[in-house]
């Protein structure tokens, strides 16, 4: 059974043999882009999504989930080549330290237009809608892994679009009413 709850950060590298206990889906976003995600994770993402759809008028879909090391330092690599290290430190997770090697880790974007939004600037434009999706997560076990305010702790700047299943509503729910970080929950546990 796969550690729903495994803390992974700066500090926190993916433990030796844990993709070993997670089972991958092959799924598509609604434009046809090709993900792997972990199976709770994804079942939880749908009837997030279904939710949004029925009473908000929001459609949620997959813009990165599942990485292995081997990606997250092609991204790493990329992401320092094309927008410098400050940005990479902010927004990226040092390869081996990543949540996407989970497949617990769900960045989500909105369906606008025929289109699926991608890009970090163009998702910040969306806070309005992504704070809408944040009061849901907890029902499905989604925390917002990255909140506005705790980069001193958590290392990564704010991401309204990463979702962090952690297959516990009630937990979940507990640390969004807190307003506490992932970081903080392992703190105090």
């Amino acid at each position: 059974m796969p550690d729903y709850l495994i803390l992974l950060n700066h500090t926190h590298r993916l433990p030796e043999g844990f993709e070993d206990t997670i089972t991958l889906l092959k799924v598509e976003n609604a434009v046809g882009e090709a993900y792997q995600v972990e199976e709770k994770a994804y079942k939880a993402f749908l009837a997030l999504r279904e939710d949004l759809m029925e009473n908000d008028g929001l459609q949620i879909e997959l813009l990165s989930v599942y990485r292995d090391v081997a990606r997250q330092e092609r991204t790493w690599a990329r992401t320092m080549e094309t927008k410098g290290e400050e940005y990479t430190r902010k927004y990226v997770a040092i390869p081996g330290c990543s949540e996407h090697h989970t497949g617990f880790a769900l960045d989500v974007g909105f369906m606008l237009d025929g289109k699926v939004s991608h890009i970090n600037a163009d998702l910040f434009s969306y806070e309005d809608m992504y704070q809408v999706v944040h009061k849901k997560m907890p029902k499905y076990g989604f925390i917002l892994r990255y909140p506005a305010v705790k980069e001193p702790i958590t290392k990564i700047s704010y991401e309204p679009w990463h979702f962090r299943y952690i297959d516990d509503p009630a937990l979940a729910q507990e640390i969004t009413d807190k307003g506490i970080c992932f970081e903080e929950y392992w703190a105090n546990k």
